[in-house]
Order: C-alpha cells, then structure tokens, then sequence
C-alpha cells in the first residue's frame, strides 16, 4: 500500500504534459510557464495528499506530506514530458502545423 501511495503522485503527474502544453504559449516569461507547469503539480499534490487522507494529522506532517506529493506529481511531469510527450508530439505537431509546434514544443 505505501508504494501505491508513493507511485500514485508521480503516474498522476505524467498525464499532465499534454493540457499544459496546449495552454502554454511561447510568448510567456520564464516565471510565467514555469507557474503554469507548477501550480497543477500543486493542486494534483494537495488532492493526492487529501485522497491518500495523510491531511488528517497535525500540521507539520501533513505540509510535509503535500511537499513530497508535490514534488512527485512535479517530477512525473517533468521526466514525462521530455522522454514520452515531446518526442511522441513532435513529428506529430510539425506535419500538422509548423507553427503550432513552434508555439507548444518550445515552451521551455
């Protein structure tokens, strides 16, 4: 159960690439897509920590337990998108429309 606990934040996290990289424009600064890629992966954590029911303790443990959820819905975003969706989407986007792939697969 506790490895299902571990893993669920991190398969949580590699399904998102997809919808930011629709919603991300190139035009945006650094800080603004680096929000826009970190504030779902704060939510997802919160909702992951909420479901796992670790907000049920006392303050300090369950911060720490956002924190860790946090951080594994933010990594499996982050490894999905470099090793699955970019390279998956590529060839995709640029047969399709040059200029859209432009805008979605160099957010970053």
């Amino acid at each position: 159960m506790d490895l299902l606990r571990e893993l669920a934040p991190f398969l949580v996290g590699m399904v998102i690439p997809p919808i930011i990289m629709l919603v991300i424009r190139s035009t945006w600064s650094g800080l603004l897509k680096f929000a826009a890629t970190f504030l779902p992966a704060l939510v997802l954590g919160i909702i992951t920590s909420a479901w796992a029911g670790e907000l049920a303790g006392e303050m300090p443990d369950s911060l720490i337990a956002i924190i860790i959820d946090t951080s594994l819905v933010y990594t499996g975003s982050q490894l999905a998108y470099r090793l699955l969706w970019k390279p998956a989407l590529e060839a995709r986007l640029v047969r399709a429309n040059p200029r859209v792939a432009q805008r979605v697969l160099f957010h970053q």
